[in-house]
């Protein structure tokens, strides 16, 4: 078993997915199964400088302080650390993304991990897909966008080692047998980048005996994060696809609403790797558990941490 992990917007550590990894070996462990083979994609050095445009926020803000010195630049400008936090973090890796040169850059990276990952693990033909955030919109882009079906993009290199996505030519083939997104955002990409469903419809069509899985986890606070399945328009299709909603019973969140979620904007976005009720669908749609997957728990909290 192959598991494959990619990380989203505003990660620069490669050891991001390290929690989440460390409960799945636990759990494969203590249920007496072989320990699936792990990567953690990582794309996030390939941005450059994110400070970038916050520089210039932070010269424009100290020319008004020179020249009105009797003035709290804080009276004139709120929340200047989320600010921050947003634009050098989400904003800028998002924006990098989208720009047609730095997007084929980072497909180019993780399609060279990728392509390694299978070479160093010759034997293994069931292939596992983990993604949080934006890379939830690369993996779609890798998968199923039609801008990218052809060799001119690195898109067409991950297509061609996958079943059902390529043509029938040599070489060694995985098949992907389920897709986890956590923080997801693809319905706000929707528009912008043309979501067309009909490719992963025909992908998922192809598949005889147990069908593909994807599970799309959504966390309450998560502002980010987007149920998929009227987007997607999956009637019919032989997917087995579930909008699993991580529900908070949180009373301080609800009475001071907008501050609340101003508080946690990154916070909730980036808590999905520490999440044990998270890891327990994740192993589910590793090991193909759909009864687990088919039941949204009524119990209102997120989890433990470490």
């Amino acid at each position: 078993m192959l598991v494959w992990f990619m990380h989203g917007a505003s990660v620069r550590q490669p050891t991001y997915a390290d929690p989440l990894r460390s409960r799945l070996i636990a759990e494969f462990t203590a249920l007496g199964l072989p320990i699936p083979a792990f990567y953690s994609a990582y794309w996030g050095d390939t941005l450059g400088n994110t400070n970038e445009i916050w520089d210039f926020v932070q010269q424009d803000l100290e020319a008004f302080k020179f020249e009105h010195p009797q003035i709290d630049v804080d009276d004139v400008f709120h929340y200047r650390q989320r600010r921050e936090q947003l634009i050098n973090g989400f904003f800028h890796d998002i924006f990098k993304y989208l720009s047609s040169e730095r997007g084929k850059e980072i497909r180019h990276t993780v399609a060279t991990q990728f392509l390694d990952f299978l070479t160093d693990n010759p034997l293994e033909e069931d292939l596992h897909i983990v993604v949080h955030s934006l890379s939830s919109v690369i993996l779609w882009d890798l998968l199923f966008s039609e801008a990218y079906s052809t060799e001119g993009d690195p898109a067409y290199y991950v297509r061609q080692v996958i079943k059902g996505l390529s043509g029938p030519g040599e070489g060694r083939k995985v098949r992907l047998r389920s897709i986890s997104t956590m923080g997801c955002p693809l319905l706000i990409f929707r528009q912008l980048m043309s979501v067309n469903n009909q490719k992963l419809i025909e992908f998922a069509g192809r598949y005889i005996g147990d069908p593909l899985r994807w599970v799309n986890i959504i966390h309450a606070s998560d502002v980010f994060a987007y149920p998929l399945r009227s987007s997607l328009n999956l009637e019919g299709s032989n997917l087995f696809f579930r909008d699993h909603y991580l529900g908070e019973r949180n009373f301080f969140k609800k009475n001071i609403g907008d501050v609340a979620m101003a508080l946690g904007l990154a916070t909730d976005h980036s808590r999905y790797w520490r999440s044990l009720r998270v890891s327990k669908l994740v192993q589910a749609n590793l090991l193909g558990d759909y009864e687990t997957l088919a039941y949204n728990s009524p119990v209102l909290d997120f989890g433990d941490f470490d």
